[in-house]
């Protein structure tokens, strides 16, 4: 005789869906999607599961805490209102209604929160330019190139003038991961973000250490633009600066320099 399945009840697949963001992990948050998952909010119309991993967790990485201060939870339904504190320790309160089928989440609506658009849009693009910082200490060019368009446009530290493919860039990245041997050290200092109508443009100031085959230490500060755009729901780097100042006397460049 065929034994059901478990049923699960809404309040606890809410408590795993927010206990997967504060851990990090979208393995165990996909484990709790259904396939044909889809979610709504102020910014969203009905995207797909597809779509919310592209456009939502990123921001999994500005969230510190979820603490759900009620769950009025009916059948395989739940509205839940919680709070959610970032990792620069400022907070926002949402309340979301959740439809599952008693083993994981079909849909989630988000009806209000302090966010306004923009807000959001800032976070997305942030999460984009975190996942270059994790790529690039992980030396995994591919998680990397992820993050640009096709035709992407960079002005680099080295010859050439411009990068003007992916392509393009992402051989001189692979070329550059590959010169590193053991730990790398990556950073972005004073990172500024503006983000509006399908565009947004980031500055900071970024920092490498490492040690190359040969011996040679490494570690430099350099001043770093990028552009982005919105396409399809999805925020990729469009466009990139790079440069060092240098000297007006000797006409060689400052790598010297630290904030």
């Amino acid at each position: 005789m065929k034994t059901a399945s478990p049923h699960t009840s809404a309040a606890e697949l809410i408590s795993r869906y927010f206990r997967a963001y504060e851990r990090k992990d979208p393995a165990a948050l996909g484990a709790l999607l259904t396939e044909d998952f889809t979610f709504s909010s102020p910014l969203d119309d009905n995207i797909s599961r597809e779509a919310y991993f592209a456009r939502c967790w990123p921001n999994s990485t500005n969230h510190r805490d979820f603490r759900i201060e009620r769950c009025f939870e009916e059948g395989d339904e739940a509205f839940v209102t919680y709070t959610c504190e970032r990792m620069d320790g400022a907070r926002f309160r949402n309340t979301e209604f959740f439809l599952t089928d008693g083993e994981r989440i079909r849909h989630v609506d988000v009806y209000f929160g302090s966010d306004e658009p923009a807000d959001c849009e800032e976070a997305a693009v942030r999460g984009v330019i975190d996942e270059t910082v994790r790529a690039i200490r992980a030396r995994d060019t591919a998680a990397l190139m992820g993050c640009y368009a096709d035709n992407v446009c960079a002005f680099d530290l080295l010859p050439p003038l411009q990068y003007k493919s992916a392509a393009d860039l992402e051989r001189r990245a692979g070329d550059w991961l590959s010169s590193f041997e053991g730990t790398l050290e990556y950073e972005l200092r004073d990172l500024r973000i503006v983000a509006s109508g399908g565009c947004a443009f980031a500055h900071s100031l970024n920092h490498v250490r490492g040690r190359r085959p040969d011996g040679m230490e490494i570690d430099m500060w350099w001043r770093a633009t990028l552009g982005l755009e919105k396409r399809d729901g999805t925020w990729l780097i469009t466009h990139g600066h790079s440069s060092e100042p240098f000297n007006m006397e000797t006409g060689q460049a400052e790598v010297g320099l630290k904030p």
